[in-house]
């Protein structure tokens, strides 16, 4: 499945994804019921910034498609963006119950940049900007109201608050590495490993790096 975690640290933002990739094919496709990549790269980088996405394949790549042709047009509706590429998904013949999926997303605007979470649920589309010194989670297995989520995000520290700019970087690090092994300790449908996507909010400038764990 897919594990993703997008983190806004004000000065900088992370995204993280796992490699997992699972394909699920309907019978009369006479494809393999269920494909399954264990070196897939789920973040990419985009005209604005970084984006991973999960959920059903085929809508998350209409939604990416989608919001690189309003990007260009300098329109940031995301709903409706969400709502053509969950259209687009059904003109395929898809059933709606399987129309769902979730975006973490950076935008480099004229200020600084800013981290988006979108959803596609089967009954809903809702986006938000997540603020500094929080994070959002996209996970298969855990319980919502695990408080590991809030000791997470409890645990969020700023640049300033480190004499050493890479020791800012080497605890972010290692938060995140400490919460990938401990939700791959009872969710095997992720890897251990991860990419890791960090992004200055003044100047845009980006890296994605692959973290073995």
């Amino acid at each position: 499945m897919t594990l993703t975690v997008a983190i806004n640290l004000d000065d900088y933002v992370f995204i993280a994804a796992d490699h997992r990739l699972i394909i699920e094919c309907e019978p009369f496709t006479g494809l393999p019921s269920r494909t399954v990549i264990d070196d897939y790269k789920k973040i990419n980088y985009w005209e604005h910034g970084g984006i991973t996405v999960s959920g059903d394949v085929l809508l998350m790549h209409y939604f990416k498609q989608v919001l690189e042709i309003y990007a260009k047009q300098n329109n940031w509706n995301f709903l409706e963006i969400a709502q053509i590429a969950r259209l687009m998904y059904l003109r395929d013949g898809r059933p709606i119950h399987k129309a769902t999926g979730t975006a973490f997303f950076s935008i480099l605007t004229l200020e600084k940049v800013e981290l988006i979470n979108l959803s596609i649920r089967e009954n809903e589309i809702e986006y938000e900007v997540i603020p500094p010194m929080n994070a959002h989670f996209s996970l298969f297995a855990g319980s919502p109201d695990d408080p590991i989520y809030q000791v997470f995000v409890n645990s969020l520290r700023k640049a300033e608050k480190f004499i050493v700019t890479q020791d800012f970087f080497t605890y972010h690090l290692e938060l995140v590495k400490q919460f990938y092994k401990r939700q791959q300790s009872f969710d095997d449908s992720v890897t251990k490993s991860f990419d890791l996507f960090i992004q200055d909010t003044k100047t845009g400038q980006s890296f994605i790096t692959k973290i073995p764990n």
